[in-house]
């Protein structure tokens, strides 16, 4: 249920002009691929109410104080404009063996949704998928900034939780999927 407060905010839209790089596109992208990371499914819905999504490793707390989550979303994507019109989004943090969904959310697959148990949010109805998803973080869009190729969105965190995390994350390195084996002597709560 929205209220008349949030029904007339509008995020905060912006655009960051890109110097040219010092760097080759190649050189960089060989770089970032051996920087491990975690993989969330960002959800929303269209206009239509039709579920969409999309497979995003650039993602991270942004802060604290208040919580706030950002996330980068190729200008291309057709899940950007979903985001947008939902005015938030959902990061459904996947658990270690869900790389069907990671891969079918970064395809241009028709009906990513096939096969996959989602359920609305408790506070904007978007899609979580509490069987695939360690964790979710429901947030409200409140910045919008194109830089380059992508748009750096920032979400004021609304609500949350962890689900079961015996599996551990799903993580992507080197353009594969794998999970995270903690070192001997760390524990985990």
């Amino acid at each position: 249920m929205t209220s008349p407060e949030s029904a007339s905010f509008s995020p905060f839209r912006s655009e960051i002009l890109m110097p040219q790089p010092a760097v080759p596109q190649d050189d960089f992208r060989q770089i970032m691929q051996i920087f491990p990371s975690a993989v969330a499914v960002i959800t929303a819905l269209d206009e239509d109410g039709i579920p969409r999504g999309l497979t995003c490793s650039a993602f991270c707390s942004l802060t604290m104080d208040p919580p706030a989550m950002l996330i980068c979303v190729n200008r291309h994507n057709g899940s950007l404009e979903a985001i947008r019109g939902s005015g938030g989004f959902v990061a459904n943090l996947l658990r270690a063996g869900r790389h069907r969904i990671a891969r079918t959310f970064a395809s241009p697959v028709e009906d990513k949704y096939a096969g996959i148990t989602w359920q609305p949010t408790p506070r904007s109805n978007l899609p979580w998928f509490p069987d695939d998803a360690l964790a979710f973080v429901e947030c409200k869009l409140v910045a919008d900034v194109a830089a380059g190729t992508h748009a750096m969105l920032i979400g004021l965190v609304q609500d949350g939780g962890v689900q079961e995390t015996r599996d551990g994350p799903l993580v992507y390195w080197h353009q594969n999927y794998g999970q995270w084996t903690p070192t001997e002597g760390v524990t985990t709560g």
